[in-house]
């Protein structure tokens, strides 16, 4: 596992990862009494007066979804048949990632060599668990591709003159605009639970999911929301199995061509040469081909070596992908499809006029105007990236073999230091949009930076991180609550705060907690109106785009926090966990507790009741990424830490005080994600989201880069900070070091992650800022 911000605060070993072990243990069974002792002759039945068992799934079994919510936001049923949705997705990476000989890696890799009993055999069977999902997720991706180009065949690429045109008069979200037709899926056309599980991830990243529906023609896919009532329905409610039918089967076959099962689609993936745009073939993995000459080893060998064999495969799926092609006899690896996908996009500029990824939006998220509201950064943003590369540039990339995406950026930094080119480049831009222009090249960039598929973001990654907020709503288990519509209506009114604090304070970040982020998800799942209801309370499309800085993220729940109290007089989050307790330590002042206040009150009140911090509604975190070339980085996290520290004494001090128990700190972090009890050291509930075994993966997905000019960032001179992959943050429109993933922080409302303005990561967002 990489450093974690919360290893500053206790060491990693073996008898405290028994302690945690043994801790869960006997608080999970401190409260249950000793079984009855056994009788020879039990009590005769009286079946008259018997008490039925209650039903477990009563109170998702039969849900009434109403299509016309109130006041624009989800209703109580949508959020339910949501929770029953993720708890299939985790039952599904379960089931996949302990499926032996899946993809050719068998479990005898770990049982001949290490007995079952051993400490180490869980760990090792989590890391084959990982490679197995990882694989599984990504041919999941490609199967997602063809049901995107599929169920909307006809679609053309917009020229930008038509986008302008159109997003001018406000024609381009209005559903008129494709003739009122959206995609109707019902029992007889859902798509493969892998498939719906990756629409869900990409459309929890709005405003990329807006733009390629535009650039791609693809809105009438965009209109369409979830459809909870058949999806819910479709899925056993004893075992959250995905029971489709056998006519969707049949019609996902034939709009496809594709099986129905995952595992049984074929055994390569088709991908275009980026030398000379031939098709060829490659494996999606060859890492298990090396485990013939595999022999029995010592515990302590078998992990080196089961990492070495997961993580230098050549197939598609892995790290060092590596394939040659049949007719021009090039080799392909993953940098040179990502300059592939830069070049055809090029190409489609020149001769068709359409609109490089990442131009489409303005800073606020709007496509010129949107319900009413219009975005003055728009023009710039489409105008400055796609001139630059019409006047020359472009075809100077195509004619240059570049063999990654950081040649095509050197390429680039060369033409922006080119006074005279510049001059050429930008003639029809205006010296207030000319620093609108600059950002929106780093903007454009981040669509590249490590990701060769046609959409706005490496989906792969989108489903990874995901997986951490699924497993959480999973330990929490609110499905099998008797307080389960009670609890869904709580949390309605606690995100309409929290949009309203977004409305209020548009230039900084709110970070949602795991119950408000379970009601955002569920309103972004139904795109139109969650875009309605955001733009026209915000004025801006509030973006939720999965990549945070880890401190950005801790600064802002600390904010947020504070702003929700002080606007309801209710703490924010109801955990105790030692993090929450640190954090409201920190923002309840000494003399809210002298004077008793409501809210130092409310705080107090969270202690009457012992609680899970594991099982508990704390930040939610799983759009925090770490960066991993920020040298200072390090230090800021150890200030950060010992901050926390000292407001977590604080709150130790005065709950002794009062007689009651101090919140304990985790030193470890359970997760049972793969079946296997896996402890993992040093956990923090606001830290990055990285997998147990992120090596596995092409890109890893819960880390970023952050430096400026470096790997996955921007271009030098084209934006003043060290901003993150894919995001701008800081107000009025400046990049400054923070997010990743997505554009928009800042001026326009959002960026990504969980909050607004302040790093490309959040919701909400100021004028005119990317």
């Amino acid at each position: 596992m990489p450093n974690r911000l919360s290893k500053l605060f206790s060491p990693s070993n073996k008898e405290k990862q028994a302690l945690a072990e043994a801790e869960r243990n006997n608080s999970s069974s401190s409260t249950s009494s000793p079984p009855p002792e056994y009788q020879q002759n039990p009590p005769e039945y009286d079946r008259e007066n018997a008490i039925n068992p209650p039903d477990m799934t009563a109170g998702f079994s039969n849900l009434s979804i109403s299509h016309h919510s109130q006041e624009g936001l989800p209703e109580s049923e949508e959020c339910i048949a949501h929770l029953k949705v993720l708890e299939c997705f985790y039952r599904l990476k379960q089931t996949i990632g302990s499926q032996d000989r899946l993809f050719g890696i068998q479990d005898s890799l770990v049982t001949d060599c290490v007995n079952t009993q051993d400490e180490k055999s869980a760990e090792l069977l989590a890391k084959l668990a990982e490679k197995r999902w990882g694989i599984y997720v990504q041919r999941a991706v490609d199967r997602f591709e063809a049901w995107w180009a599929a169920v909307t065949p006809e679609a053309p690429m917009p020229t930008r003159t038509e986008l302008e045109f159109a997003g001018r008069r406000g024609w381009l979200v209005k559903l008129d605009y494709t003739n009122g037709k959206k995609i109707q899926l019902d029992r007889h056309n859902l798509p493969p639970v892998d498939v719906l599980m990756v629409w869900h991830s990409y459309m929890l990243n709005p405003r990329a999911y807006l733009e390629d529906c535009i650039r791609y023609g693809k809105m009438p896919l965009w209109y369409t929301s979830m459809p909870w009532d058949v999806v819910a329905a479709s899925i056993n409610s004893e075992s959250f199995a995905y029971e489709a039918g056998p006519q969707a089967e049949a019609s996902w076959t034939s709009l496809t061509g594709r099986t129905w099962d995952n595992a049984a689609d074929p055994a390569k993936k088709l991908l275009i040469c980026p030398s000379c745009n031939d098709t060829l073939s490659a494996k999606w993995t060859t890492c298990f081909q090396y485990s013939a000459s595999w022999t029995k080893m010592r515990s302590q060998e078998a992990e080196a070596e089961i990492d070495t064999l997961l993580s230098y495969g050549s197939g598609f799926c892995d790290k060092h992908f590596l394939e040659r092609c049949t007719s021009c006899q090039s080799m392909v690896d993953h940098d040179k499809l990502r300059v592939g996908k830069f070049c055809r996009d090029i190409r489609n500029l020149l001769h068709n006029d359409v609109g490089m990824a990442g131009t489409t939006l303005g800073a606020g998220g709007l496509p010129w105007t949107a319900f009413g509201k219009r975005d003055n950064s728009t023009e710039a943003i489409n105008k400055a990236p796609n001139e630059l590369l019409k006047h020359g540039l472009g075809q100077q990339i195509i004619d240059s073999d570049c063999q990654s995406v950081e040649d095509i950026r050197a390429l680039i930094e060369a033409a922006t230091a080119d006074k005279a080119y510049m001059r050429k480049a930008r003639s029809s831009l205006s010296s207030r949009d000319y620093r609108s222009g600059r950002i929106a090249i780093r903007k454009m960039m981040s669509r590249y930076w490590q990701n060769s598929s046609p959409f706005a973001l490496d989906l792969l990654g989108a489903v990874i991180r995901q997986g951490s907020f699924i497993e959480k709503m999973h330990n929490i288990d609110w499905l099998h609550s008797p307080g389960l519509p009670s609890t869904m209506q709580r949390l309605r009114t606690k995100y309409r705060y929290f949009i309203a604090i977004i409305a209020e304070n548009p230039l900084r970040m709110a970070v949602p907690t795991l119950d408000v982020d379970l009601a955002w998800h569920t309103h972004q799942l139904r795109p139109y109106k969650y875009m309605e209801y955001t733009v026209s309370l915000t004025r801006t499309f509030i973006d939720h785009d999965d990549k945070v800085a880890e401190l950005k993220l801790n600064d802002s729940f600390a904010w947020t926090s504070k702003k929700y109290q002080k606007m309801t007089g209710q703490p924010y989050s109801e955990c105790t966990c030692w993090y929450c307790e640190a954090v409201r330590e920190s923002h309840t002042s000494s003399a809210s507790r002298l004077f008793s206040t409501s809210s130092a009150s409310a705080n107090d009140l969270l202690h009457d009741v012992d609680q899970d911090p594991a099982r508990s509604v704390h930040i939610s975190a799983h759009n925090a990424v770490r960066p991993t070339d920020d040298a200072n980085y390090d230090l800021s996290s150890k200030k950060k830490a010992e901050a926390l520290e000292k407001a977590y004494q604080k709150a130790c001090d005065r709950a002794l005080k009062k007689g009651k128990n101090p919140p304990k700190r985790d030193d470890y972090y359970y997760s049972d994600a793969w079946g296997y009890p896996v402890y993992i050291p040093a956990y923090s509930p606001y830290v990055g989201f990285v997998p147990y075994a992120p090596m596995y993966y092409p890109v890893t997905p819960g880390c970023m880069a952050v430096g400026a000019g470096s790997a996955g960032n921007c271009c030098a001179g084209t934006c003043g900070g060290g901003v993150a992959a894919g995001s701008c943050g800081g107000a009025g429109g400046g990049c400054a070091g923070g997010a990743a993933g997505g554009c928009g922080g800042g001026g326009g409302g959002g960026g990504g992650g969980c909050g607004g303005g302040g790093g490309g990561g959040g919701c909400g967002g100021g004028g005119g800022g990317c």
